[in-house]
């Protein structure tokens, strides 16, 4: 993900379990700006798998909403182990179709 002449984020495809997902990130400090919405919504104008799954700690509202925004609804939750918290979390799991 680009803002300008940056690089401040990432946005990815994969398959778990034979479920395509998707991950984004960006950077702390260009948090809300629109940056990983518009990210996402460029992604998923070009990647035409379909469902594809997004899954977001339950206190992640700001990624909940760039999900629900890029036309995701919210199908169920989960536990798994966040990476940046080094802690299993309750995730929600949001399906694009």
């Amino acid at each position: 993900i680009y803002y300008g002449d940056r690089i401040v984020g990432s946005v990815s495809k994969f398959v778990m379990e034979g479920d395509n997902e998707i991950t984004y990130w960006v950077a702390r400090e260009y948090w809300g700006r629109g940056i990983a919405t518009s990210a996402l919504a460029t992604f998923l104008s070009i990647e035409p798998a379909r469902p594809i799954y997004g899954r977001v700690v339950f206190d992640n509202y700001g990624s909940q909403k760039v999900l629900e925004r890029c036309g995701f609804a919210r199908v169920g939750s989960d536990k798994g182990f966040a990476n940046a918290r080094e802690a299993e979390v309750e995730e929600y799991i949001y399906r694009l179709d």
